[in-house]
């Protein structure tokens, strides 16, 4: 009898191997409360340059280390075009619409949920509806937009982090901080959704003095 799993098997293991990159980022991430807009939680500077760790799609297949980019403010309004799918999108995961939060994201795009403790993410490869629905249920907080700026490539936005319903939904302690993420928006879609750390003087840490001179590493690509 022939063994050969056919393409329903087929898709079920890549979604578990999906499931299984979603369930480190949340136990790295946004488990401990930094999740929806997502950010280093922390009282001081922020947190440096990170390496990334792309999860490996075929067994064997080692990760690649690569930077994430972390630029400090710079008080450049960012396009309101940009600023608008990005409000969309987190109204959409803030009612736990998580269907509707993923068809803010390209395909393909990145979502890059970190770093973790140890300084390291995984860059999640997001090139199916479906995996566009995971990645959003991985956040398991809600995220209401409070500001933005420009910040060379990347629109960083800040947002107040809240519960939400649907899948993926626990916010837990994170409920009430502050969180960032570095946005590219491109064709008026998500292309790369990078999790940032804190600008100082969020969450009650000592107010910002100016722009930061963080260096900017390269961009992820797909």
């Amino acid at each position: 009898m022939d063994t050969k799993p056919g393409p329903r098997s087929s898709r079920r293991a890549h979604a578990v191997l999906l499931i299984a990159v979603m369930t480190t980022v949340v136990l790295a991430g946004c488990g401990s409360g930094e999740a929806g807009g997502g950010a280093t939680k922390g009282h001081g500077a922020p947190a440096p340059t990170a390496s990334v760790q792309t999860a490996p799609t075929t067994p064997g297949r080692g990760p690649r280390v690569e930077t994430i980019p972390a630029p400090g403010p710079t008080g450049v309004p960012a396009d309101p075009a940009d600023v608008a799918v990005i409000r969309a999108w987190s109204n959409a995961l803030r009612r736990g619409d998580v269907r509707g939060a993923a068809r803010y994201f390209a395909l393909p795009s990145v979502m890059i949920n970190g770093p973790d403790s140890e300084g390291n993410a995984i860059v999640i490869t997001i090139r199916t509806r479906a995996q566009a629905e995971a990645a959003d249920a991985s956040l398991p907080c809600g995220a209401r937009f409070i500001s933005a700026d420009q910040r060379g490539r990347y629109v960083n936005a800040r947002f107040r982090l809240t519960d939400r319903p649907g899948p993926g939904e626990g916010c837990g302690g994170g409920t009430g901080e502050t969180a960032r993420t570095n946005f590219i928006i491109r064709g008026g879609r998500i292309a790369e959704w990078i999790r940032a750390p804190n600008d100082l003087g969020d969450n009650r840490g000592p107010p910002a003095t100016g722009p930061q001179s963080t260096p900017q590493g390269p961009s992820s690509t797909v």
